[in-house]
């Protein structure tokens, strides 16, 4: 296997704001893949580079600490090894908290780390990254620094965005195509103010925040094989046909259903242990 992939839960403080923290490692030479649409990251990168190449052609390459805005769109990347990286997978309101950065208008794009962190962050950041890579750290102890920096996120959220974000994510978990009318049924903000919220935080009003949802759990359920086989019809039968399907999993993971089978860093990071509450449905009791 030339890659090594694994996750770690943050701590209870932390669920709000980090679905997932996780350490990727690869070996020697060049590894092509794609990351999918998928929320906001912050990477320590310890050893090699990564370049992503977005959907509008842009270019992102990372440095020690990288921070990669929510994808509305799954992007290639080429990762020169050995790569050791160390990342944390923001919810969308850890996203908000520590850049306060609407998502329709920053996405798809590295963002440099200096324009978010503190001085003293980015010391301290890099410090680490330094003693990980002279082995006086293993690569998982690096998230107690990430999490740190994310628990001191400097930016309020205002309690009704809170409620309409926890509630856009329950309604996103709830089935691979729930009403829109049970959304706007569970939280007391306007449909008008909704889909700002919804923007904001998501990128997208709730219609199209579920169509990626939808394509990334379908793809999440062809890409785990232990996941019950019920789950997989309800997902087939609310596609069109498999044209529908196919394209839109093209679309947010950048693999064909087919391509999924396979054991690649894609479909790690498709592990609904690592995508939150939007994704409680499909974890299995392990997870």
């Amino acid at each position: 296997m030339p890659f090594h992939y694994a996750m770690i839960a943050p701590g209870p403080q932390l669920e709000r704001w980090v679905n997932t923290f996780y350490v990727i490692e690869t070996k020697g030479g060049q590894v092509e893949e794609t990351i999918p649409a998928y929320s906001a990251q912050l990477l320590l990168v310890i050893r090699g580079q990564l370049t992503v190449t977005y959907a509008d052609g842009s270019v992102g390459r990372s440095s020690t600490i990288t921070i990669n805005a929510p994808q509305l769109r799954a992007a290639p990347c080429l990762m020169d090894g050995p790569v050791t990286l160390i990342g944390a997978s923001l919810t969308p309101l850890g996203w908000q908290a520590l850049g306060n950065l609407p998502v329709d208008e920053v996405h798809d794009r590295m963002v440099p780390a200096g324009a978010l962190l503190t001085p003293e962050q980015l010391a301290m950041l890099e410090g680490a990254a330094a003693a990980c890579r002279a082995g006086q750290l293993a690569p998982a102890d690096l998230c107690a620094q990430l999490g740190a920096v994310v628990a001191a996120a400097p930016f309020a959220l205002r309690p009704d965005h809170v409620a309409a974000v926890e509630a856009i994510t329950c309604w996103l978990g709830s089935g691979f195509e729930p009403p829109l009318s049970d959304l706007h049924g569970s939280i007391a903000v306007s449909p008008r103010q909704l889909q700002r919220i919804a923007r904001r935080f998501f990128g997208v009003p709730p219609a199209q925040a579920l169509k990626r949802s939808r394509a990334i759990r379908a793809a999440m359920l062809l890409a785990n094989p232990a996941l019950p086989d019920h789950m997989r019809v309800e997902m087939i039968t609310t596609y069109f046909d498999q044209a529908h399907l196919i394209r839109d999993i093209r679309r947010y993971t950048g693999r064909t259903p087919t391509q999924l089978r396979g054991d690649t860093l894609t479909t790690g990071m498709l592990d609904p242990a690592g995508h939150g509450d939007a994704a409680a449905a499909l974890r299995t009791p392990e997870a």
